[in-house]
C-alpha cells in the first residue's frame, strides 16, 4: 500500500473510489441495524468537520469518552481532518480518571456517549467550549451542549455544498502531525498520555494488509472498544482497504456471527476462552456416555493436530533445542485421526456454524492466548493468528502469518520494525536467551504528553524499552514470557515469571482469575478468584453440602482449588519446583475495572491488588 500524508486522506481516497460500497453496519440508538455506505459516511464526516471548525476546534485537543459506535468514527475522522487531536477513553473509566485526562490533555471540548458519562465530567462543563452527546439524548445549545444529530445538521447547513471541505483540510496535514493522545492506565500511578502521530498509525495501515492478505469488500466483525489503539488501528486498516465492518457487542455477538457471517473477526483472548468454556460446560451437562465420548474425541483430535503441526515443521525451537527432542510432546494415538474426523462432524461443525460458517481468519491481540485454547481452536478448523502490540507502538509490533502459523508465538516483527532482546546490562542477548524487548520502527510513539523525563527513560537510541520479556525462536518468531516489572524474586533468589503459570492455572474451570504473589517471600503463592457458577455445579454433582454464600472460606473449595493447581502446575507440565503454588488466598470478589483492579484494557493492576490484599498476604506467609 502506498504512503499517505494523513489518516483521513487515506480514508477519503478509498471512499471516493468505492462510494456505493457498504462501509459499516451498526445498531442505532433504538437497537435497529443500519448499513452506511462509504459515500454517506464521508458526507457525515465532511459535515461534522465543518461544524467542529465553526466551533473553533481546528488544531485543538478534544476528548472522546465513548464505547464503539458509528458516531465515534465519524467524529474521530472529522477531527483528524482538521489537524485536531482526539483524546479517547471508555465509559467504564472512573470520574477521577476522566477528569484527570481532560485537565492534563488540556482538552477544549468533550464528546460523551450519554448522560452516564457526562455526569462523570460535569464539573468541567463550564470549562469546555463544547459538549456533544453521541447518543443525541441531550441538546441545549445555550449551555454549549449539542446532540450529535443537531451538530451534524449545523455542519450540513454551513457547508454550502462544499463536498470536498474535509478532503482539502486533510491535504494540509503530514505524517508528523499528532493524531491522538491515548492515556494508558498502566498498573500503577496516574495514566500516561501516549502521543501518536499520523505517520505512527499509518505504518500499521501500510504493512498489515499484505501480511493477512486483506482484500477490499471482505466483511469484518468487531467487538472491541474503539478507544483502544488495537481496535482503532484495525478500523483504519480495514476502512482504508475498503472492507465492510459490522460492529457488535457481548450481548449480540452470537446473533451477529449468524447474521453477518464475517470473513474476519477481531478479538481478545477472553472471547475465545469464553467460547471454549461454553463448549466444555455444555459437554459436562450431557449424559455420562455422551460426555465421555465428546471429551475423548476432543482429546484425540488435539493430539492429532499437535502431531500434524510437528510433522509440518510448525513447532518453534528455542536456543539449542532440536526438533527430535520435542517428539515426546507430540505423540499420536492409534485412533487420533479417526477421533479428529469424528470431532469435526459432531462438535467442531457446530462451532464453525456459530461463527457464521465463512470465517477466513481471526486475529487475537491485547494479551496472551493460553496454549490449550490455541490447540482447541486449531483443531476446530479456525485459522487464528496472534499479534503483539503496545499503545506506544501504534500498536502492532509482531504478527503471525496465517500461512506459516507457529502456535504459541507472537509472530515475527512486521516490516520496518526491529526488535532487540537485551539483558539487564543493555547488551543484546543470544537467540534463545530471554531478555527485555526493545523496539525500533516508524510506529514507535512520539512522546509521553508533558513528560519529557519519562519519554527519555524509555526511548534511547531510537529504541523503545517495551518492558516485555521475550526471546527469539530459531525461526525468527518472538515468544513473550511476561513483564520485566512483574518478575517475582523469591527469598531464595529464584526468578518466577507469573504469566506462564497464571495461563496454565486458568485452564481450570473453577478458577476465574489468578495473580501470582511471592516477592521477597520463601515460596510462590497466588490470589485466586473462584468461578462461583462452576463450583456450585461441582458441589451439586458431588452432593457436597456447603454454605453457597461463603464459598471463598469453604474447606471444600480450598481442597478443590489445591487439587486443580496440583494437576496443572507440576513438573510434568514443565514447571520447576519453586514455581509450584504453595500458598493461596481464595476470593469470590472479581478483579474489575469498576473496583480499580483492572486497567481499561483488562490487565491486572498488580500493585493495586497487592495493596488490597496486603494484610492477608502477610498473614498467609506467617503461617507454617
Amino acid at each position: 500500500m502506498r504512503e499517505y500524508n494523513s489518516i483521513p486522506s487515506a480514508y477519503f481516497e478509498t471512499a471516493m473510489k468505492m462510494p456505493q460500497s457498504p462501509a459499516y453496519r451498526y445498531r442505532n440508538n433504538n437497537g435497529e441495524k443500519r448499513t452506511i455506505i462509504y459515500k454517506e459516511l464521508y458526507e457525515k464526516i465532511n459535515a461534522v468537520a465543518k461544524a467542529f471548525e465553526i466551533k473553533g476546534l481546528s488544531s485543538k485537543n478534544v476528548a472522546i469518552f465513548s464505547e464503539n459506535r458509528i458516531e465515534w468514527f465519524i467524529c474521530d475522522m472529522a477531527l483528524l481532518s482538521l489537524g485536531s487531536v482526539d483524546v479517547p477513553r471508555g465509559n467504564d473509566s472512573t470520574s477521577e480518571e476522566l477528569n484527570y485526562i481532560i485537565e492534563h490533555s488540556e482538552s477544549k471540548a468533550a464528546l460523551v456517549e450519554n448522560k452516564y458519562v457526562f455526569d462523570k465530567i460535569k464539573k468541567h462543563h463550564n470549562d469546555l467550549s463544547l459538549i456533544i452527546f453521541l447518543d443525541s439524548s441531550m441538546h441545549n445549545p445555550d449551555k454549549n451542549i449539542y446532540s450529535f444529530d443537531k451538530f451534524l445538521e449545523l455542519g450540513k447547513e454551513a457547508l454550502n455544498g462544499k463536498e470536498d471541505f474535509a478532503i482539502n483540510k486533510a491535504k494540509k496535514l503530514n505524517n508528523e502531525n499528532i493524531a491522538t493522545i491515548i492515556y494508558t492506565s498502566g498498573t500503577t500511578g496516574k495514566p500516561k498520555g501516549v502521543v501518536l502521530t499520523h505517520g505512527n498509525i499509518l505504518h500499521n495501515v501500510r504493512v498489515l494488509p499484505d501480511i493477512i492478505k486483506l482484500k477490499s469488500g471482505e466483511k469484518l466483525l468487531t467487538i472491541l472498544p474503539i478507544w483502544h489503539i488495537y481496535e482503532r488501528t484495525i478500523s483504519y486498516v480495514t476502512g482504508i482497504t475498503g472492507c465492510f465492518t459490522a460492529i457488535t457487542n457481548k450481548r449480540d455477538l452470537k446473533i451477529d456471527f449468524f447474521e453477518e457471517k464475517p470473513d474476519i473477526f477481531i478479538s481478545v483472548p477472553a472471547i475465545w476462552v469464553n467460547i471454549y468454556n461454553t463448549v466444555m460446560k455444555n459437554i459436562d451437562r450431557k449424559g455420562l456416555f455422551s460426555k465421555i465420548l465428546a471429551k475423548t474425541l476432543i482429546k484425540g483430535s488435539i493430539r492429532y493436530i499437535r502431531n500434524l503441526r510437528y510433522q509440518n515443521n510448525l513447532t518453534y525451537l528455542i536456543g539449542e533445542e532440536k526438533k527430535e527432542e520435542q517428539i515426546r510432546y507430540y505423540q499420536i494415538g492409534l485412533f487420533d485421526f479417526f477421533f479428529h474426523k469424528l470431532a469435526q462432524k459432531i462438535i467442531y461443525k457446530k462451532i464453525i456454524e456459530l461463527t457464521g460458517g465463512r470465517l477466513r481468519l481471526t486475529i487475537s491481540g491485547g494479551g496472551a492466548l493460553p496454549m490449550y485454547i490455541e490447540d482447541f481452536i486449531e483443531a476446530a478448523g479456525i485459522n487464528l493468528v496472534v499479534g503483539w502490540g503496545i499503545t506506544e507502538t501504534s500498536p502492532v509490533v509482531t504478527l503471525r502469518s496465517p500461512y506459516k502459523n507457529f502456535r504459541g508465538t507472537c509472530g515475527t516483527p512486521i516490516p520496518e520494525v526491529t526488535i532487540e532482546i537485551r539483558d539487564k546490562k543493555g547488551e543484546i542477548c543470544k537467540d534463545g536467551v530471554m531478555g527485555v524487548c526493545y523496539i525500533k520502527g516508524p510506529n514507535v510513539f512520539k512522546e509521553y504528553y508533558k513528560d519529557k523525563e519519562l519519554t527519555e527513560t524509555v526511548k534511547k537510541d531510537d529504541f523503545f524499552d517495551s518492558g516485555d520479556l521475550g526471546t527469539y525462536t530459531k525461526e525468527g518468531e518472538i515468544v513473550l514470557t511476561g513483564r520485566a516489572k512483574e518478575t517475582i524474586v523469591l527469598l531464595t533468589g529464584e526468578n518466577v515469571e507469573p504469566q506462564p503459570i497464571e495461563n496454565k492455572a486458568m485452564e481450570s474451570k473453577y478458577i476465574s482469575q489468578i495473580m501470582l504473589i511471592g516477592q521477597d517471600k520463601s515460596s510462590t503463592g497466588a490470589i485466586i478468584v473462584i468461578n462461583l457458577e462452576n463450583i456450585k455445579e461441582y458441589f451439586t454433582k458431588h452432593k457436597i453440602h456447603d454454605n453457597f454464600d461463603d464459598l471463598s472460606n469453604s474447606a471444600e473449595v480450598n481442597k478443590l482449588i489445591k487439587s486443580e493447581l496440583k494437576r496443572l502446575i507440576n513438573a510434568k507440565n514443565g514447571f520447576r519446583p519453586y514455581e509450584i503454588i504453595s500458598k493461596t488466598i481464595i476470593t469470590d470478589k472479581e478483579f474489575s475495572i469498576e473496583n480499580g483492579l483492572l486497567t481499561q484494557s483488562l490487565k491486572m493492576k498488580r500493585f493495586d491488588i497487592m495493596q488490597k490484599y496486603k494484610e492477608e498476604i502477610e498473614k498467609l506467609y506467617q503461617k507454617n
